[in-house]
């Protein structure tokens, strides 16, 4: 019986090395497959992390703080991959609106300026601009916090507004402000295009919005234009009374002018009359009293024609159709 169990524990114990064997083989796979699902999602994550993507309209360059170096520029849309210790600067390389003005939702204030002689004027500007991408490199360089718009673009356009407007008079100022506007457009794209640290910088468009005087300036002009206004209408008045004035006189002549033609055209006509009575008649004492009837014709008053006797050889009444002769 003893040699029994011992050789049925001698038979057990020769298989327990083979089992643990087994076991120890089976832990180890799993933990080598526990292993790869760490890394590889160790690795999915970093390389989450890795990716960057850009939105179309977007310029970026990549920064590598242990080599202080950059790398890029990248254009969107695109896709690319960067270390996670390296940093990302990125724009829009798309137009760009910046208004200076008394709106509400302006981008800056207006820019305050003294003319030549001492007024204090406000002056509304707006301008646009964008960004060569190919350049961006060279713009993050002079500007690593990407603050050009703050630094250098809107403090230019002030300077210059100010230096332009103090060589103006206030009345040039109101009279010249196209002239004023170019001058401003001109002196800032010169300054833009000439400064190497803006490069990228496109500039397009430079516009005067607005220039605002002071209440007393206005109310200044206001009385001038008024005065000009009542000088107008004053010379309209005098050149209406002058116009009405030769108009009459002008009237007056040419019915003098008339009147003077019509007594030539009755003289020619009383003198041809003559001639045919006398032709007619060879008498001067006919003729003589036709003579004389015709000038009584233009008097007014009721004129006798007395002969030698006492009674009125012919009575002229005070209109020319009823005579009465006796």
């Amino acid at each position: 019986m003893i040699n029994y169990y011992f050789y049925c524990g001698t038979l057990d114990w020769s298989y327990e090395p083979e089992e643990r064997f087994k076991r120890g083989r089976s832990t180890g796979i799993w933990k080598i497959i526990a292993v790869l699902i760490i890394i590889l999602l160790a690795s999915a994550f970093l390389i989450a992390i890795c990716i960057t993507s850009l939105s179309p309209g977007e310029v970026a360059v990549i920064y590598d703080p242990l080599f202080k170096s950059y790398n890029g520029p990248y254009v969107g849309p695109t896709v690319f991959l960067r270390a996670p210790w390296q940093g990302l600067i990125k724009d829009f390389y798309t137009i760009d609106y910046i208004d200076m003005t008394t709106e509400r939702i302006a981008d800056y204030p207006p820019i305050t300026a003294l003319t030549k002689d001492g007024v204090e004027i406000t002056i509304e500007e707006s301008f646009t601009y964008s960004i060569d991408p190919s350049l961006f490199l060279d713009l993050v360089e002079s500007y690593p916090r990407v603050d050009y718009e703050e630094q250098v673009l809107v403090p230019i356009m002030r300077q210059i507004v100010r230096d332009v407007t103090s060589t103006y008079t206030i009345e040039e100022v109101i009279s010249n402000r196209e002239e004023l506007a170019v001058k401003v457009e001109e002196t800032y794209r010169r300054r833009i295009e000439n400064d190497p640290t803006l490069k990228a910088i496109r500039l397009h468009d430079v516009m005067l919005r607005g220039i605002k005087l002071p209440d007393r300036i206005k109310q200044a002009i206001e009385a001038k234009i008024a005065a000009y206004q009542q000088k107008i209408a004053a010379e309209y008045e005098r050149e209406r009374i002058l116009t009405l004035a030769n108009a009459t006189a002008m009237e007056r002549i040419i019915t003098a002018e008339g009147e003077a033609e019509a007594i030539l055209l009755r003289a020619e006509a009383i003198k041809t009359a003559l001639m045919r009575i006398y032709n007619a008649t060879g008498d001067l004492e006919i003729l003589r009293i036709y003579t004389l009837l015709e000038q009584l014709q233009r008097v007014e008053r009721p004129i006798l024609i007395i002969g030698g006797g006492a009674t009125p050889l012919i009575t002229i009444p005070q209109s020319g159709d009823n005579r009465t002769r006796e």
